[in-house]
């Protein structure tokens, strides 16, 4: 009785051969772990494919999606954006009563509204009613303009940094008599529109690369300048008003570049954009437009969901430009540029806390 019968034997070893064997043993769950990474390798591949898909061969495609894009956090540090007139030479006085007449001289003269209502003059060589120009919080002005006053001439185009107390820097950005305008800058980097889309030229030794392609924005190759009614640039987000849908401003990112959404105002009786400004984190943009009814307004948009946070009346007629600046993440201000035949014209501030 010391042996095991033989057939017993044969049945107990076939028994455990066709067990499954422990779910918990260190190599099996290695074979687990590889079997998921190569099935989340496939989905991303796929998912990749489908995006690319998307973007070449018809432009952007928009996702309508309030969850496509992460949601931004106001940079409560942020410096307040500067708020510069674009407005033609003339005399011009403040709501304070200390306030006098201040006078820009000429095209190449810039004026400035302060916080506190005070209105400064920037001699800026090469902006005026040609271009417009733009304030950094460090004090420095990026200005693209002609380099005289003559008739402007692609040729002649210049863009101008003037720091305060030092030399004004200067470069001709004309290729081969190209049509060339700038829409926003930051510490580093101009934001041009020239031929073909949209270029970031650096600021300090004048390099260029194309951000985002005019095809992809359904803009002509040509000149998409003239297309637009309106655009901004803040951190990775490009905003603009395009001539053909004024009203439904659309949303893109240009890292990487892609659709994000359109910010419809037609609820609301726009007739036409006239400006954008968003806010520096981008989670919010201010925009002026001409209404059915013949007023100019200012509406508070979140980009985030295109929900509308504000909506006033600033003029009782159009053909005025208003410009805008952020004071923090939640508040913007603005003022109205003067109509034909003000000699003297009271900039009247006004703030849109949302």
């Amino acid at each position: 009785m010391d042996e095991i019968p033989r057939d017993i034997e044969v049945a107990v070893r076939a028994a455990g051969e066709q067990s499954k064997g422990y779910a918990g043993e260190l190599s099996t769950v290695y074979r687990r772990a590889r079997r998921r990474r190569t099935r989340r390798r496939a989905t991303a591949v796929a998912t990749a494919f489908t995006v690319l898909a998307g973007l070449v061969g018809g432009g952007l495609i928009v996702r309508q999606r309030t969850d496509a894009t992460p949601h931004y956090e106001p940079a409560s540090t942020a410096p307040a954006q500067r708020l510069l007139l674009s407005v033609p030479a003339r005399t011009f006085v403040v709501t304070r009563a200390d306030s006098t007449p201040v006078e820009l001289g000429g095209d190449l003269d810039v004026g400035e509204l302060s916080v506190a209502d005070d209105l400064v003059v920037h001699p800026v060589v090469g902006a005026g009613v040609y271009d417009k120009t733009i304030g950094l919080p460090d004090g420095r002005l990026v200005s693209v303009g002609p380099r005289d006053r003559r008739p402007a001439s692609a040729l002649d185009m210049l863009l101008t940094v003037d720091t305060p107390g030092g030399r004004p820097q200067q470069r001709a950005i004309t290729r081969e008599e190209e049509p060339v305008s700038l829409v926003a800058a930051d510490s580093t980097t101009a934001f041009l529109w020239r031929p073909y889309g949209l270029y970031a030229h650096d600021l300090a030794g004048g390099l260029e690369r194309l951000v985002i392609a005019s095809d992809m924005l359904d803009l002509p190759n040509g000149d998409p300048a003239a297309a637009l009614d309106a655009a901004d640039v803040a951190g990775d987000r490009l905003l603009i008003a395009a001539k053909s849908r004024s009203c439904r401003p659309l949303l893109t990112s240009i890292a990487p570049p892609q659709g994000i959404r359109f910010l419809p105002l037609t609820s609301i009786g726009c007739k036409r954009v006239t400006g954008l400004r968003m806010s520096p984190s981008t989670g919010r943009v201010a925009v002026s437009y001409e209404t059915s009814a013949g007023t100019v307004n200012v509406a508070v948009l979140s980009t985030e969901d295109g929900m509308l946070l504000a909506d006033r009346q600033i003029v009782r007629k159009t053909g005025v430009t208003v410009d805008l600046a952020w004071t923090d993440e939640r508040t913007v201000r603005g003022v109205a540029a003067p109509g034909p035949g003000d000699d003297l014209y009271e900039l009247k501030q006004f703030t849109i806390p949302t």
